[in-house]
């Protein structure tokens, strides 16, 4: 079981070294095909209908965002990605680029994207929101930290369990990358009244992961005040090259949002953080 295909958003007018760094360290171990995606996203004015802007900035500053979405694609091609397929896309939509980029995920395994938000957008559709991403994608996400300098490790990988169907969705997803792992941890917070059952439900998981060829270790932690920083506590003791975890969405209210744990995580985001919803 590998990826075949990889595909990776490139943010338009900012570094994308950090998520092609890791892109180019998976198409090496999964010989996989990687296709680059970048949106540039129309709005068209409603006071006079033929008078279209892209990503908020009028004609006139047209040439200079076309020259950034050149450098993007500039970027991309001398990434030196391995000497598999490799093709580069430009989307023009009227979309959000979270909903343009949900639909291109249709022909990919996994989709590599920035954990880091853009701290500014010119207007709301211009702006990649990941956890509405995660759950419009239907594919296991990757979220690379924006970091200057980062080494793509996945020979060590920790997943946050919790008995949902969002991170069984994610594990099997990451299910290529943990085979690869020499090391596989399986970490629940539990209360100690309800200790000696999730650990044997736990164990019906390590026989699940042990019939896909990974060997994990089990670690229950006890339940306690805040379960973010007793997880981060264990990420930093075992130190990861990636961690597992789901994403959580409230269909009432129609609102799409990350679970406190993996909120957490992406905040303090030192590795990679595979999702799935």
């Amino acid at each position: 079981m590998s990826y075949a295909t990889l595909m990776v958003h490139l943010q338009i007018g900012q570094s994308n070294k950090a998520v092609l760094d890791v892109a180019r360290s998976l198409a090496q171990t999964q010989k996989a095909a990687i296709l680059g995606v970048a949106v540039a996203q129309k709005t068209q004015n409603l006071h006079e209908e033929d008078y279209v802007f892209f990503a908020g900035l009028i004609e006139k500053n047209l040439p200079a965002y076309q020259a950034k979405i050149a450098a993007t694609e500039a970027e991309f091609r001398a990434a030196d990605l391995g000497g598999g397929e490799v093709e580069w896309r430009l989307g023009e939509t009227y979309q959000t680029i979270t909903e343009y980029l949900a639909e291109e995920a249709r022909g990919a395994d996994l989709i590599i994207v920035s954990a880091d938000q853009p701290a500014k957008s010119l207007t709301q559709a211009d702006r990649f929101d990941l956890p509405d991403f995660v759950t419009l994608a239907g594919r296991p996400v990757l979220a690379v930290p924006n970091v200057p300098a980062i080494t793509p490790d996945f020979s060590r990988a920790m997943v946050y369990w919790k008995d949902t169907v969002e991170i069984r969705r994610a594990v099997a997803g990451a299910l290529p990358l943990l085979k690869q792992a020499s090391y596989v941890s399986l970490v629940q917070t539990v209360d100690q009244a309800n200790l000696a059952v999730e650990r044997e439900r736990m164990e019906l998981v390590c026989q699940w992961f042990k019939r896909h060829g990974v060997t994990v270790e089990p670690m229950a932690l006890e339940s306690g005040g805040d379960d973010a920083t007793r997880l981060r506590a264990a990420a930093a003791e075992q130190q990861p090259g990636f961690v597992v975890a789901g994403i959580y969405s409230h269909s009432r209210l129609r609102e799409r949002v990350f679970g406190g744990v993996t909120r957490d995580m992406l905040r303090h985001a030192d590795r990679c953080v595979l999702l799935a919803h």
